[in-house]
């Protein structure tokens, strides 16, 4: 929807100067950043502490805007086509103009307000809804008095539902925030301590942040917190309420956290089942909740979105593990600053590196109504706790910690995150550990950019929470006592060897795998001091595995021999792991050669072993559990004989991931863990999470017409208008080339799109004809949740082990705990 600018002028009661102008807008700005329509783009001049819109009018000119709100005279001497509408505050007239934008729509608008979850809710309404219906939202978390505005610009005739958030700090805000909203169903969320300094007291917060609902048909409300519930009863405001203590309410649910996902009973007057979230802690809990009220009041039934919840995912706002310059390690915190956001990051990070130097990035601590001595207090025990040795602090207050640290912490200060970006030079981070950690209002994400190593935009997602949930999966279902080596070779499965190995130390597996030495290797390197069994030695590299204290899997009486002499020779201990063949028919010792091997360990004093396994051959598969069977009976036979032939016990293994599930009775001393860590192809495990995500974004839009082909070969040859988007990745990524020519779709903005034509080196095609509000630089997904590595191995006839090994190192690596 596009208005005039003279039409825009009256709506404001601004006074249009400059030339007479037919200029149609489409596009508000405040953000000179952000320009990327210049001709139909009207720029908001706002005054801002620290910055004042109306000195970017020049430049913004110089490319093309043409169009200002201001509130200053403006020299308009070398901007002869410029249009200014003068107005006594700027963000008044966008308020004003935003106001008349929403009256010209009629369809159900939903605003949202509390103290936390506003954006986890609105983000999950339009996870749960965006199939049916064309939703208009808030971006990001757009809910200021700005914010505001900007987001409900967005409403246009195909708009079937909207979703805004609105936030305030002190009284009087919220009613203008109202009159822009005009919500037609509300949620007031929860009250907490966030902008309490702004309030009298807590219940004229609440009774402000009521004003968003004086005209909305129902809110939804936690009959449990009382005050709140309280407050828009007295106002006389309609309300549909859940809860989990009172029966009578609207909605009722009982909860249930003791397993891998929360389960929810639920009952309303007119349906009841059982659904489950993949999350379990009590802000995810609540936001599902005030969810399910939403459906049940837009007549939704709660039921039929249950696969929606079961697989609903976090949004961005979570901590992140970058690669960093000159060696570091980038934990990316930076969307809150509490003590107890601070605690947990902090707890995080120490597991992510060895390095001993440790370096946080850090911000006042906004809106706190604890006294500010005794907030920074605590802020400088929980560093000193965690061994932090240089503190680097942005605002006006976070000075104040320094009286709390002792002599040996640096600390150096900033008054801004622009002055830290002008200060920041490269070398001064070496080897060192990063935590980013400070409000969202701070937008020290670019600090994060600044300090990562520059890399492909394709990135790889690791999540180390969904991660652990399997681990703890997997051990639920083992004996007391099992020991659990978990397999890291080929970079774990193209996670990242060190990164893995580290976390899995920190949750205390008890033995790491690697296919190579050089892995061991580089993992020793990286301080990691788990047992490590090598899976593939030749006799040059023993004396590697002596001097990093690595164990081989030996699996030949040639291979035993060089293992013997070369630990007598050097008069120094070397522990094996041996290898025994029963049906794979690879590497292994065969029955034949159990005296040969009795011989060699009863004449060495310094080779001992350590284990005997095996490997099943197909344990995923129902209709060889004969075979299987019969391979465990080998092994036990096997691995009897020779312990009659040493004086002591080894580990016994032979269970990998499936064979765990399907073949408990055999756990032995110790299981092996690989591919089923991460979530994959273990159907009888429904509660294990998929941990990788592969993402890349959209690098052009192109649109094409019948009789154009697409890509080399020609392959795709357009038979209708069709619009294309570019993206990011190709089969140097990995993307095996046969998932191309429409056998495999992506997803972008939570919809399916095929890749057109042959993947290339370094890009794909996708169509996008059908898709609504694609852009450049808008996220892909290649695999992840939806759709899965399952779908694309399928697609390219392979298996997702192939898929996850082809991973080139040019992807980023990205590991997430949310």
């Amino acid at each position: 929807m596009s208005l005039a600018i003279d039409a825009i002028a009256r709506i404001v009661d601004g006074d249009l100067i400059g030339p007479a102008s037919s200029s149609q807008i489409e596009f508000l700005l405040f953000d000179s950043r952000q320009l990327k329509f210049p001709q139909r783009t009207l720029f908001f001049a706002i005054e801002g502490v620290r910055q004042d819109g109306h000195d970017f009018i020049p430049d913004l000119y110089a490319a093309g805007v043409t169009a200002f709100m201001v509130s200053k005279k403006i020299d308009s001497q070398g901007l002869p086509d410029a249009v200014f509408i003068e107005v006594d505050d700027v963000i008044h007239a966008l308020q004003l103009l935003a106001e008349s934008h929403r009256a010209h729509f009629d369809m159900p608008v939903i605003g949202i307000t509390g103290s936390n979850g506003k954006t986890i809710v609105k983000e999950w309404l339009v996870q749960l809804l965006a199939p049916w219906f064309y939703i208009v939202k808030t971006p990001k978390s757009y809910n200021s008095q700005i914010g505001v505005p900007f987001s409900v610009w967005q409403l246009n005739d195909d708009c079937e539902l909207a979703i805004f958030e609105a936030g305030i700090s002190r009284p009087g805000e919220m009613v203008n925030l109202e009159k822009i909203i005009k919500p037609t169903l509300g949620i007031f969320t929860n009250i907490g301590s966030a902008h309490d300094e702004g309030f009298i007291d807590r219940a004229q917060k609440i009774r402000e942040k009521c004003q968003l609902f004086k005209r909305c048909e129902l809110v939804v409300v936690c009959l449990d917190h009382e005050e709140v519930f309280d407050a828009l009863r007295r106002a006389g405001i309609p309300t549909y309420t859940w809860s989990r203590k009172n029966r009578n309410a609207d909605l009722y649910l009982k909860v249930d956290t003791a397993s891998q996902n929360t389960m929810f009973n639920y009952r309303t007057s007119i349906e009841q089942g059982v659904l489950s979230i993949p999350f379990k802690d009590p802000g995810s809990i609540e936001n599902a909740c005030h969810c399910m009220a939403v459906l049940s009041v837009l007549g939704e039934k709660i039921d039929s979105y249950s696969v929606v919840f079961k697989h609903l995912s976090p949004i961005e706002m979570r901590l992140d593990v970058r690669e960093g310059v000159n060696g570091c390690i980038v934990v990316n915190d930076a969307y809150s600053a509490d003590i107890e956001s601070l605690s947990a990051a902090l707890s995080f990070a120490k597991y992510q590196t060895n390095q001993r130097q440790k370096t946080i990035i850090l911000t006042d601590f906004l809106q706190q109504s604890q006294p500010l001595d005794q907030l920074y207090a605590r802020v400088a025990r929980l560093l000193i706790e965690h061994a932090f040795n240089r503190v680097i602090g942005i605002g006006s207050e976070i000075q104040k910690i320094a009286s709390f640290l002792p002599d040996e912490v640096e600390r150096i200060f900033y008054k801004s995150v622009d002055e830290l970006v002008v200060a920041v030079d490269s070398t001064m981070f070496q080897d060192e550990l990063i935590l980013i950690k400070g409000a969202r209002s701070f937008a020290l994400e670019q600090i994060a950019q600044l300090l990562s190593r520059k890399r492909h935009r394709t990135v790889l997602e690791i999540n180390l929470a969904a991660l652990a949930r399997n681990l703890k999966t997997f051990e639920s279902l083992l004996n007391g006592g099992t020991k659990i080596m978990a397999m890291v070779k080929a970079a774990a499965y193209g996670s990242g060897s060190t990164e893995i190995a580290r976390f899995l130390a920190s949750r205390n597996i008890d033995y790491l795998a690697v296919a190579y030495p050089d892995e061991g290797i580089e993992l020793r390197k990286s301080g990691i001091q788990l047992p490590i069994m090598v899976l593939n030695v030749d006799a040059s590299q023993v004396d590697l595995l002596q001097t990093y204290d690595l164990e081989p899997e030996v699996y030949s009486v040639p291979q035993l021999k060089s293992m013997v002499n070369f630990s007598w020779q050097a008069d120094l201990p070397l522990n094996v792991h041996l290898k025994l063949e029963t049906g794979m028919n690879r590497l292994g010792f065969i029955e034949e050669d159990i005296a040969e091997i009795g011989d060699l360990l009863r004449n060495s004093n310094h080779l001992e072993v350590v284990s005997l396994f095996s490997h099943l051959a197909a344990s995923e598969l129902a209709e060889e559990d004969d075979f299987s069977r019969r391979q465990i009976e080998r092994f036990d036979r096997f691995a009897d004989l020779l312990e009659a032939l040493i004086p002591y016990r080894p580990l016994r293994h032979i269970l990998n991931s499936h064979g765990i599930v399907r073949h408990p009775y055999a756990q032995y001393d110790m299981v092996r863990l690989g591919i089923g860590m991460y979530g994959i192809g273990i159907p009888e495990l429904g509660s294990l999470e998929r941990v990788h995500t592969l993402k890349s974004t959209v690098s052009q839009l192109k649109d094409v017409y019948p009789g154009d082909t697409i890509g080399y070969g020609r392959m795709e040859r357009v038979k209708s208008p069709m619009r294309l988007a570019i993206v990011g990745v190709g089969y140097a990524d990995g993307l095996i080339r046969k998932a191309g020519n429409r056998r495999y779709a992506v997803v972008l903005n939570g919809m399916r799109s095929e890749i057109v034509g042959n993947i290339c080196m370094d890009m794909i095609m996708v169509d996008v004809t059908n898709l609504p509000d694609i852009v450049v630089g808008m996220s892909v997904t290649i695999f992840g949740k939806w759709p899965t590595v399952e779908a694309l191995a399928k697609a390219a006839d392979t298996i997702p082990y192939e898929v996850f090994t082809n991973l080139s190192e040019r992807i980023k690596r990205i590991y997430t705990y949310d």
